[in-house]
């Protein structure tokens, strides 16, 4: 039977989720749009239920993904369109909606690796900076990342979007006690290394081979001063031009992928 008002207890269960609270306490988040559920349903991720309207079904895409989606055993609801466009967070979600269960990851397993490239990211409050950086560090292969508390949740919409789908493939670990985190990689004997603007090396004259942590920070402030005391190595990227500074999530492109060239390199 098609849902098509917003008061149904399953539509009222699937618009809490659009809130940091209850997606703690559910252990869960909303997909929106073909693409990303399609990357879900690639990578495997535990797809709880599946909410269509009859939008998703006018092209063949559609129509093959609600099909995939059966086929996985997910339970299909249908909606109308209305209610749909009313629990969205976009303006055309093209139809479809997910309900996808949080992958939970132990910090420890995260660090403990031969040889490991970590990125942990301080503070970037941008929703789309944090998605582009998780995108780029799942192409760079980076091993596992890391917020702190402040930066913008993995699970807001505009980030899912921006990271393309990485979030299924690339470990993400949420550690609000920067205590705790030095610790761990200290234990792990994995060196840390802080891109900042008052850094005193550039980024290509810092050794990226062993297990490395590399720290990036908030958009105006970069990273906290008790970050940069821990690290073993304070790095900055040239600027050469009149710019004063780059965009975090460029910045960070740069720096990880000199490590890409130097771990390349080495093999």
């Amino acid at each position: 039977m098609k849902i098509t008002s917003i008061s149904n207890g399953r539509i009222k269960r699937l618009r809490s989720l659009y809130k940091k609270k209850y997606r703690r306490i559910e252990g869960a988040f909303v997909l929106e749009g073909v693409r990303i559920i399609e990357e879900a349903c690639k990578e495997d991720a535990l797809i709880e239920e599946v909410f269509y309207s009859d939008y998703l079904l006018r092209n063949q895409r559609g129509k093959d993904l609600l099909e995939k989606l059966k086929s996985k055993r997910v339970d299909v609801i249908e909606v109308s369109d209305k209610v749909l466009a009313e629990v969205s967070d976009t303006q055309s979600p093209q139809g479809i909606l997910a309900v996808v269960k949080k992958v939970e990851y132990d910090l420890e397993d995260i660090v403990n690796g031969d040889e490991n490239f970590l990125l942990v990211v301080d503070g970037v409050q941008d929703p789309g900076n944090l998605g582009t950086i998780i995108r780029t560090a799942d192409a760079a292969g980076v091993a596992g990342i890391i917020t702190t508390k402040g930066t913008v949740s993995l699970y807001n919409q505009k980030t899912i979007r921006a990271t393309m789908g990485s979030l299924f493939r690339l470990p993400v670990y949420r550690e609000n006690d920067l205590g705790n985190l030095k610790k761990i990689l200290k234990d792990n004997k994995v060196r840390v290394i802080v891109g900042d603007i008052g850094g005193d090396k550039y980024h290509f004259d810092v050794d990226y081979i062993d297990s490395v942590a590399l720290i990036v920070g908030n958009e105006g402030k970069g990273p906290r001063a008790e970050l940069i005391e821990f690290a073993d190595e304070v790095i900055k990227i040239p600027l050469v031009g009149d710019a004063e500074s780059l965009n975090v999530a460029m910045a960070t492109g740069v720096i990880v992928y000199e490590g890409v060239r130097q771990r390349l390199t080495k093999n």
